[in-house]
């Protein structure tokens, strides 16, 4: 296939000054927002509502100052209208195009993307893809489901930079892990796209056949891995056992965000072509500087297909401070998990994240599954299930330095249940609901 390049990355907006950058960002915010308050009715009503006018917006702040919604005002948007259509999509029905959906976590919720979206989101992601180590004739390994807007934007990478596609058979869940092993143990693509949870399943599956993960990816030289966050520790250890070049992270979601690593992994460097992105406290809503913690907010730049302005996202996440060493001026972005997901410990508010920071720090623990639980009430001890390493081991000497490793970094004392094996599911297992039938969240 022959590439579409018709520039090298990085390019000079990689390096563009900070203040040419918020230029170019509030020029796309007012562009964006005067076409959603002009033609789409979920917009218009909520701001008229809000007697907001759109010309209004002359800067940040005034952006900032507009309503944002979540998943929950959009499915009941689609409920009430007994439609996918719910006043947010630019062009529906006149323009081609496919109809996407979301993931069930938060509930199912459905985006309609027109080609040119995709052309815009995907000549974005091909710049992403670059900085991962993709090039014209590599072989890429494409894990992204069908029904996911990321397979639509990854179908315009292979277009644009002329790569060869390879897609395993199979869905998405562990169960198929041997599918995925078998394409790429005999078909040896160079790049490997693919979700985290799946990632570590098919390190399982490696574990079952004897086989070591360096051996089955001998012909791989990076991955790039979606769908869950990693530790420092875990990416090392992942790199090391698969013995590839790198491992690359990217963030993202179907609503707007677009983000990714360069090679210094200090974060993740926000797409400000396509996106832009703010953290706001949950309860205030008010906007948090870089370095604190708080609500993702996303606003797509994109003018077609479904259109999101000020997105909560409902994860948890923050912008770091400072300017990464690679050179790039794009802000950083770093997303833990979602608020969804949190537990309250002793009055503090913890995050999977966080406790995998901790069984990292113990060796045999690195990559090993665990689930927090969470009770009705708020619990005064953290209570964790956690995943029998391999071939056993002094299970009682783990768990007194994972008791120690959390006590040490969140401050809280600990009640740790072994277990053979948890559900394997297709995003991990992050929460179990003692109150919900033991029902893992995910």
């Amino acid at each position: 296939m022959k590439p579409e390049l018709d520039r090298s990355y990085p390019d000079a907006m990689d390096t563009w000054p900070v203040a040419k950058l918020r230029r170019d960002q509030l020029h796309k915010l007012r562009r964006v927002l005067k076409h959603a308050h002009r033609g789409l009715s979920f917009y218009r009503e909520r701001y008229d509502k809000a007697k907001i006018e759109a010309d209004a917006v002359r800067n940040f702040e005034d952006f900032a100052r507009l309503p944002t919604f979540t998943k929950r005002d959009v499915l009941d948007a689609i409920r009430e209208k007994k439609s996918f259509r719910t006043g947010m999509e630019s062009g529906a029905g006149t323009d081609m195009g496919v109809l996407c959906m979301t993931s069930g976590t938060l509930g199912t919720s459905f985006l309609y993307l027109p080609r040119r979206w995709a052309e815009i989101r995907g000549n974005s992601l091909a710049r992403a893809y670059w900085w991962a180590g993709l090039r014209p004739g590599m072989r890429m390994l494409m894990a992204a489901p069908a029904w996911h807007s990321l397979a639509v934007q990854e179908t315009r990478v292979i277009h644009r930079l002329g790569v060869t596609c390879v897609v395993p058979w199979g869905t998405f869940l562990p169960r198929h892990a041997g599918s995925f092993l078998a394409a790429i143990t005999e078909v040896k693509p160079d790049f490997v796209s693919i979700f985290l949870p799946m990632l570590y399943a098919l390190l399982a599956e490696c574990r079952r056949r004897n086989l070591r993960p360096a051996d089955a990816f001998q012909s791989v030289q990076n991955v790039l891995v979606v769908g869950a966050p990693m530790t420092p520790l875990s990416r090392a250890k992942l790199r090391e056992d698969l013995g590839v070049k790198d491992l690359f992270e990217g963030l993202g979601n179907p609503e707007g965000l677009t983000a990714m690593e360069c090679s210094h992994h200090r974060g993740h460097h926000i797409f400000i072509d396509c996106c832009y992105v703010e953290i706001i406290d949950p309860g205030s809503g008010a906007p948090l500087a870089a370095g604190k913690r708080g609500n993702v907010i996303v606003t797509s730049l994109i003018p077609h297909g479904s259109v999101y302005i000020r997105y909560d996202t409902e994860d948890l996440g923050e912008i770091l401070p400072g300017l990464c060493p690679c050179g790039k001026t794009w802000p950083l972005l770093e997303v833990y998990d979602r608020r969804a997901n949190a537990v309250e410990v002793a009055r503090k508010e913890i995050f999977p994240y966080d406790v995998r920071l901790c069984l990292d720090k113990v060796p045999e623990l690195i990559h090993i599954p665990f689930a927090l639980l969470r009770g009705r009430r708020a619990a005064e001890v953290l209570k964790l299930k956690v995943q029998q390493p391999m071939g056993g081991g002094a299970l009682e000497i783990l768990e007194n330095q994972l008791k120690a490793q959390i006590k040490e970094t969140l401050g809280l004392e600990a009640r740790i249940e072994w277990t053979e094996e948890l559900p394997e599911r297709w995003k991990g297992v992050a929460v179990i609901d003692e109150d919900n039938g033991g029902r893992a969240r995910v």
